[in-house]
């Protein structure tokens, strides 16, 4: 929004100065205004919508291997064509990897006005809006993506995410469906699995949704890196009464400071840890306990944990084939 206000500002001095003409300016000033509009409405339904869906986005988080600034640096400084010239090119002329991410979406949309038919320019513009928590653009972004390269495990997948987020939270029909579609050409998508077990919960179904993300991290391999998120939830899901953040405790969670976060966390992983040592016949909490510490580099406690592990479940050849995993997945 900050960036958006700057650009109007700019609009004028440019006006007066003359390097712009008057049509010009009026068409400028339409466009940056519908997109701060568009930013601050955004904003708004996300303050409303946030603590509602903010776990399952970190989750969704963990799944999404593209970097969405990252992408979009890759892609204006190695595919973009020239773009005309625009009021802000002094502004947009700098080096991509100096720009902010409301910046480079800016670049990349401005392409896109100029050639709609570049599928990568659409896969990037996807993650990034829901960066900027666009979701509805982010959703259209990916029905561009498909219309020109075609429906895919990924696309499908990625639209459904935005349908969700911007439903704030729910599987909406039309996200189901691109789940379903997506499983469909590749069982193993991460995301499309996790939301259709979100869909199987919000209809009763929890037996339905556990072994699902039973499967899906069965098949998955050791260092996925959303391996551990769904692990939680489904831990959460088996054991509700588990110690765990409640959703004053996430809501929280975003405003902290990383210290402070960190601390939270810690907290966390010794309560778990507090009550294992109560009742340690619990193989999912060792687990989640030794992957916690190795998380946070605390490699004597996961250690430690490991071993009281092996000796509550001494002669449990499958707890020790899963305590086995746990150590080998462990930070070297």
């Amino acid at each position: 929004m900050a960036l958006y206000r700057d650009q109007l500002a700019e609009v004028e001095r440019d006006l007066e100065r003359g390097v712009i003409e008057p049509a010009e300016a009026e068409s400028a000033r339409v466009e940056v205004s519908r997109r701060l509009l568009a930013a601050a409405d955004a904003q708004e339904k996300s303050a409303g919508a946030g603590r509602q869906v903010l776990s399952r986005k970190a989750v969704a988080g963990a799944i999404v291997v593209a970097v969405p600034v990252l992408s979009l640096v890759i892609y204006l400084g190695l595919g973009s064509p020239g773009l005309p010239d625009q009021p802000f090119a002094a502004r947009m002329a700098a080096p991509v990897s100096q720009l902010p991410i409301d910046a480079l979406v800016l670049r990349v949309e401005e392409h896109l006005k100029a050639d709609p038919k570049d599928l990568r320019g659409w896969e990037v513009l996807g993650p990034a809006y829901i960066r900027q928590q666009r979701y509805q653009d982010a959703a259209n972004a990916w029905d561009q993506a498909i219309a020109l390269g075609g429906e895919t495990a990924l696309r499908l997948a990625a639209r459904g995410e935005a349908e969700v987020f911007a439903a704030n939270g729910v599987v909406v029909p039309t996200a189901r469906e691109d789940f379903t579609k997506a499983v469909a050409l590749d069982p193993h998508e991460p995301r499309a699995q996790y939301y259709l077990g979100i869909a199987e919960i919000e209809d009763g179904k929890k037996g339905a949704a556990i072994a699902r993300w039973k499967a899906l991290i069965a098949s998955a391999p050791q260092d996925a890196p959303w391996r551990p998120s769904i692990e939680g939830e489904l831990a959460r899901l088996e054991n509700p009464n588990a110690p765990g953040p409640d959703a004053s405790q996430i809501g929280a969670a975003a405003d902290m400071s990383p210290e402070a976060r960190q601390k939270m966390i810690e907290g966390m992983v010794g309560g778990l840890a507090a009550r294992l040592d109560k009742a340690p016949n619990d193989i999912d909490g060792w687990l989640r306990l030794i992957r916690a510490y190795g998380v946070l580099g605390k490699k004597p406690e996961a250690e430690a944990a490991l071993a009281k592990a092996r000796k509550t479940f001494a002669g449990d050849a499958a707890a020790t084939a899963r305590l086995d995993d746990a150590e080998n997945s462990l930070p070297k």
